[in-house]
């Protein structure tokens, strides 16, 4: 890869570790247990393939005796226990936990096999995505001698709804069929996966110290040769993103190829963990990949970004991938009517019209640039001028009390915000022993309490 392919490069990317011994690796238990995460996983691997060559022995020997003996006769095939084929590593996100199965596959000389739950979602996409993937090897891999595999599912708790009910069956189908061993990270814990959880085994991951974070940001901001941000500043990025390595190293990234200013640090420390990572690249896809209305209305469909704060990034990024001036012009028509229609939201409260802001600021602006194919390729994406206040951005403690309501009702981050939050204040505010009641419920601390007691007494 050339020099410049790597200074475009996102820095989680190129300083993702390629071995297990390069690794920070975070502390690991197994049903309340301390555990050395690295043993544990090269155990399972190691257990996984030891046991599956016997039973496919056993299995071609029942298939032989099946063949020649009557219907009575039959012999069941033989199958590991699901908790010898598949394991969880659960933990917040950006604690490492993709990044160690592939730097274990590396190790090992494996290949990594990858989906998505979140991307994937229902019973038919999981299929066709991993079933030929995992039941059988193919005859090429026997003519080319192909490396083992490890099946990777990320984001298995983004299953949910009514369209993913047949989605958790599937995998325990597949965990039944699969010729090479899974590894499924999620985030946190899901109801609906306990059919998952009582089968598997459960690493739980936690993340970083302070100071191991603290090492692995220096020791990078030292190969780029920024020396600029001291340690105070490094330190509050790190605690403002509550143990996410990989939200660390995108705001580093953003701050350090930014213009480093009081009011730039002073955003980068407002951002709440919308992901950088996650914003970068929707911004990017919207500009570079959307080509209907339908395009654009799916992407952010799928982002869980602040309205107005997804707003003002979009605001930012029309220089960088619009260039004509015509065109220009009609992106900036667009978001201007966006923003009046927005204004009125928020003065009428009439939230049936938010469709109407998406589809302008977005997929309007987005369609604004016809002549997408004169500049392909990268585009810098720049953080706002701006710090974003709107009414959709939360503190720290909000967004705590948010995913408490969350992991009560399996419902979007915006139906949180929008809908139980307000109402849950509403209802706060009619008695201290109603306050207490709810707080108990979504187990608050003293802090978390005030933010339902804040719009009482405004």
């Amino acid at each position: 890869m050339s020099e410049s392919s790597l200074d475009k490069m996102p820095w989680v990317e190129k300083y993702r570790p390629k071995s297990m011994s390069e690794m920070a690796l975070p502390s690991a238990k197994l049903k309340g247990h301390i555990i050395e995460l690295s043993e544990e996983l090269r155990k399972f691997i190691k257990t996984f393939f030891s046991e599956k060559r016997i039973i496919n022995e056993k299995n071609r020997n029942i298939k032989l005796f099946n063949r020649i003996h009557g219907e009575k006769e039959q012999k069941k095939l033989l199958k590991l226990s699901p908790d010898r084929v598949a394991i969880l590593m659960e933990g917040p996100p950006g604690v490492g936990k993709t990044s160690i199965v592939y730097a274990l596959a590396n190790d090992l000389n494996f290949d990594v096999i990858e989906t998505n739950a979140s991307d994937v979602r229902t019973k038919k996409n999981l299929e066709s995505k991993l079933n030929e993937t995992v039941k059988t090897r193919g005859i090429m891999d026997y003519i080319t001698q192909s490396k083992d595999k490890i099946i990777l599912i990320d984001e298995i708790d983004g299953l949910y709804g009514v369209a993913d009910k047949g989605a958790v069956p599937t995998i325990l189908s597949i965990i039944d069929t699969t010729q090479f061993p899974i590894i499924m990270c999620a985030n946190e814990y899901k109801q609906n996966l306990q059919p998952l959880y009582n089968k598997i085994h459960k690493l739980e991951i936690n993340p970083l110290s302070m100071d191991e974070m603290l090492r692995i940001a220096t020791r990078i901001l030292k190969k780029e040769k920024i020396t600029n941000l001291n340690e105070g500043i490094i330190k509050s990025i790190i605690e403002k993103n509550h143990g996410d390595l990989r939200g660390v190293i995108n705001d580093l990234q953003g701050i350090s190829q930014g213009s480093i200013g009081k009011l730039n640090v002073e955003l980068i420390k407002s951002l709440n963990r919308d992901s950088t990572e996650e914003i970068f690249l929707l911004i990017r896809d919207l500009f570079q990949d959307v080509s209907t209305l339908k395009q654009a209305r799916t992407l952010t469909n799928k982002s869980d970004v602040d309205y107005n704060f997804l707003y003002k990034w979009v605001n930012e990024a029309i220089p960088s991938f619009i260039k004509l001036n015509s065109e220009i012009a009609e992106a900036y028509e667009n978001l201007s009517i966006a923003d009046q229609i927005f204004g009125r939201i928020q003065k009428t409260q009439y939230w049936s019209t938010l469709p109407y802001f998406y589809d302008l600021f977005a997929g309007g602006v987005a369609l604004s640039r016809k002549s997408k194919k004169d500049y392909q390729g990268f585009q810098k994406v720049s953080f706002p001028r701006y710090r974003s206040t709107g009414m959709f951005s939360l503190s720290a403690n909000e967004r705590l009390v948010v995913e408490k309501i969350k992991k009560k009702y399996e419902i979007s981050e915006i139906e949180a915000i929008q809908d139980f939050l307000p109402f849950l204040r509403v209802l706060s505010d009619t008695s201290r022993k109603q306050l207490k009641l709810i707080g108990d419920w979504l187990e608050l601390d003293a802090t978390e309490k005030k933010i339902l007691k804040l719009d009482s007494e405004k």
